[in-house]
Order: structure tokens, then C-alpha cells, then sequence
């Protein structure tokens, strides 16, 4: 038996109103899952993000005061220079350093905008000679206790502590998201079943007349998916969401360390919305497929 769009249309249609209250439910089901997916992705890029700025082998950053002359530079310069610890120390201006600011916070444009190149600091990027974590520390405290020194930031300790915050908060989220997943699928299926009961004589009556299971299948598949994409399209939303309120934060986080060095791009958002989107199809696919499969013989 042909499937015509139309019959299609109308079937899959009165399957999603028949039950409302059912397929509001699945529907929000999926929306929070996915939701917190999206969000999930978005704090893991953000930490990623953060972390770029110790690649290359940098163990810690000397931060310098803002108003530190020529003179003084070339201080501290030579005090890292001499001291037979450190392999090397490289000099970041504050022209290097907006070009840095800008990669780091892409796409965040309000940021941007209300900085300038002369509000940053100047800083050296430093490679001890020895890596471990005791070495490292004790340069740190040293050279945070001489002048014209405003901070030192240690890459062991910002990737450590954004780490072990960061996984335990994802993996809170991961695992919240799993349950929802599954009960959004479960949902999903139950809405289905549901339906196919409700229409078990109509389903007797068109098998009795020739029709196959695919063409009877497809309203039921439709209507899953339906719920799955609108619950995703809706997530998708709630991602954006998410990126402007992490901005705001990071914009009011003036005493956290940690979530200075924070910043997600656009490409973080596209690869969020992507992931929630493939899965509210999969999701929604899955679940179809197996209560159309499972309780077609009814």
C-alpha cells in the first residue's frame, strides 16, 4: 500500500492532539534533557577554552602592575633571566596581550568593546627548567612577593582547580542528563503505545485490508519525532540562553580567579546546539522504532 503525505500529515496530527497531556510531557521531557546536554557542552568548551592559554609549556605567568615603567620591566626581566630555575621567559606587551584578550574572549563582543589594549597588563610567560609541582610553586611564591609584581598565575594550579570543579559539575550534569534522556525516551514510547491502543480496531481493519506495517508504522514515527525536535528546537533556544547568561557572569566575576580565564566562543555554541539537535533525532527515532515495533500487534 502507497504512503500519501497527506493521510500521513492528518494521522501523525491527531496522534500528537489525541493525548495533549502526553505529548506535552514528552515534549518537556526532552526539553530539559537536552537543555541540560547543551549546557553540559558549554562548561566543557568553556574549560578548554581557559586552559589554551597554557599551551606551549608555560608553567606560570608573571603579571606586572599596570602603571610599571620601562625601567622595572627590564628588572624583572633580569631577575628571571638570572635566576637558575627558569629555562625561559618570554615578554608579552600589551599589543600581544589584546591580540591574546581578543582570540580568548571571540565572539563577546561587549567585552571587547569596553576593553582596551592599555587596560591590560603586561606579563612574562615562564618555563622553569625543573616541572615539578614543588619547583614550580616555590618560583611562584618568590616572584609573587617581589615589586612591581602584581600576580603570578601557576598553570598546575588554574588547570587543577578549574578541572577537578569543572568535572565534578559535568559529571552532576552528565549524569542528570542520562536519567532525563532515558525517561524522555520512555515517555516517548509510552505516548506511542498509548496511541496505537487507542487505535487497535483501525489498525486490525487496515491490516485486514492490505495494508503493510511500514504504512502503518509511519504516522506513529512521525509523532515521535515531532516531539523530539520541537523538545530539542526548544533546548536549542535554551542554549543561547545559557551562553548570555555565562556571559553576564564572567562580566560580574570580578573576585573569581577562575572564572576570569572562562570564555566560550561561538564555535562552542554552534558545537552545542549541533549535538542537541542530532540527539533529540536520535532520541526521538530510537524510541519510535522500537514501540512501533514492539506494540504493533495489538
Amino acid at each position: 500500500m502507497a504512503v500519501n503525505a497527506n493521510y500521513m500529515v492528518r494521522e501523525t496530527t491527531a496522534n500528537l492532539t489525541r493525548n495533549i497531556t502526553l505529548t506535552v510531557a514528552s515534549i518537556l521531557t526532552v526539553f530539559v534533557s537536552l537543555a541540560i546536554v547543551g549546557a553540559t557542552v558549554l562548561v566543557r568548551q568553556g574549560v578548554q577554552n581557559a586552559t589554551k592559554r597554557w599551551e606551549g609549556g608555560v608553567e606560570f605567568i608573571v603579571y606586572l602592575n599596570p602603571d610599571v615603567t620601562n625601567a622595572q620591566v627590564a628588572a624583572v626581566q633580569r631577575s628571571l633571566k638570572e635566576n637558575p630555575g627558569i629555562k625561559s621567559a618570554t615578554y608579552i606587551d600589551r599589543a600581544q596581550t589584546y591580540q591574546d584578550f581578543k582570540k580568548l574572549f571571540k565572539g563577546q563582543t561587549t567585552m571587547l568593546e569596553n576593553t582596551r589594549p592599555q587596560d591590560l597588563p603586561t606579563s612574562f610567560k615562564v618555563q622553569p627548567k625543573d616541572k615539578n609541582v614543588s619547583a614550580v610553586q616555590s618560583l611562584v611564591n618568590y616572584y609573587s612577593k617581589q615589586p612591581n609584581v602584581y600576580e603570578v598565575l601557576a598553570a598546575t594550579d588554574v588547570i587543577r582547580e578549574m578541572q577537578g570543579i569543572t568535572t565534578f559539575f559535568n559529571n552532576g550534569l552528565a549524569g542528570g542528563a542520562l536519567l532525563l534522556l532515558v525517561a524522555s525516551g520512555l515517555l516517548i514510547l509510552n505516548t506511542i503505545r498509548t496511541a496505537m491502543f487507542a487505535r487497535r480496531r483501525e489498525i486490525e481493519v487496515m491490516k485486514l485490508v492490505g495494508a503493510t506495517n511500514w504504512f502503518i508504522r509511519v504516522p506513529f514515527m512521525l509523532e515521535g519525532l515531532v516531539q523530539g525536535l520541537v523538545g530539542g528546537i526548544f533546548a536549542v533556544g535554551f542554549v543561547f540562553l545559557a551562553r548570555h547568561w555565562l556571559d553576564d557572569l564572567l562580566n560580574k566575576s570580578q573576585g573569581l580567579v577562575l572564572l576570569k580565564q572562562f570564555s566560550i566562543e561561538s564555535s562552542d555554541v554552534t558545537l552545542a546546539c549541533g549535538l542537541v539537535v542530532v540527539m533529540a533525532v536520535l532520541l526521538s527515532v530510537v524510541s519510535s522504532a522500537v514501540a512501533t515495533r514492539r506494540f504493533l500487534d495489538v
